[in-house]
């Protein structure tokens, strides 16, 4: 027989012991009790009246000196979305408390911090803020409340059009994913992450992560992501087809994942070349991108 909802293990952290070490001034408790929270968030069932710990967790978020600094901040964000995965309302509490805008600009700010510090962990941690933020603006981007807010919040959609051809597979994905969740609301959702320049994003994460010069496409998840994102904006837009075009790289990224994507991404690329190729003018756009690719890696072969 399979478990029933009173057969889960109970919380193993009652709410108010979770928040009184979240507020705690000891930064190491604060960060451990949150990346434990993280974890446990994916294993076992998480209490409703954790919505209660938002706040408190946010402040951690946003709290520096005296030890918070950077790990705190990874711990606080990683919590901050399991709490918006978990747990009914999070959402709603963090918009109307105007939180998104603060966890971008955290994570934004880190970034700029850690580009000056060329060490592999800083690039590590760095990944990791903005993951779990561009995490966070995911999750958001799948329910009510965080569908309005994104509407309305520039920042935040510029946070993950900027991040779809990261270098970092997992945070080029995350970004991806925030655009195609966005865009599946709706008419109206796929013209604003097209007036955020989220086709341009998406193009340009293509022809990053989608076609190694060779012409093997690389099973990567973002390239899918980043096709099914422009699925949705440029199917039958001429306007969003002629920005897909026009980004280095986007079309020989297309056609790679036509002849040797699996099923998915060839069939998403196919009618996207279909859709291109009825319009003279884009179709001869298209054909001019690959003739000049052809040409660069002629010129890369023979240097």
């Amino acid at each position: 027989a399979s478990m029933g909802l009173h057969d889960l293990p109970p919380f193993p952290i009652p709410v108010d012991k979770f928040i009184e070490e979240v507020e705690s001034d000891n930064a190491s408790t604060a960060a451990q009790c949150c990346a434990a929270f993280a974890t446990l968030a994916t294993k076992v069932p998480v209490p409703r009246d954790f919505r209660g710990a938002c706040r408190s967790v946010m402040e951690l978020v946003e709290r520096s000196g005296n030890g918070f600094g950077r790990s705190t901040k990874e711990s606080a964000t990683a919590a901050m979305a399991a709490l918006l995965a978990c747990v009914p309302g999070a959402d709603k509490h963090m918009v109307q408390r105007g939180l998104v805008g603060k966890l971008v600009a955290i994570a934004v700010a880190d970034e700029e911090v850690g580009e000056g510090d060329e060490t592999p962990a800083a690039a590590d941690g760095m990944g990791s803020l903005t993951l779990n933020a561009l995490e966070c603006v995911r999750i958001l981007a799948a329910s009510e409340h965080g569908v309005s807010e994104l509407m309305k919040n520039d920042e935040a959609m510029r946070f993950a059009t900027a991040r779809c051809d990261a270098g970092d597979a997992k945070i080029a994905e995350c970004a991806c994913d925030v655009l195609c969740a966005f865009a599946s609301h709706g008419v109206e959702h796929r013209t604003r992450v097209k007036n955020v320049g989220g086709v341009r994003a998406l193009a340009r994460a293509l022809a990053r992560h989608g076609s190694n010069r060779g012409g093997e496409v690389d099973g990567s998840e973002v390239a899918l992501r980043a096709l099914l994102g422009l699925a949705m904006t440029c199917a039958q837009d001429a306007e969003a087809q002629a920005e897909l075009v026009a980004v280095d790289g986007a079309a020989p990224a297309l056609l790679a994942a036509q002849r040797s994507g699996g099923d998915v991404a060839g069939g998403i690329s196919k009618d996207l070349w279909g859709s291109i190729g009825k319009n003279p003018a884009l179709k001869k756009a298209a054909m001019e991108a690959l003739r000049a690719d052809v040409e660069r890696a002629r010129l890369v072969e023979s240097a």
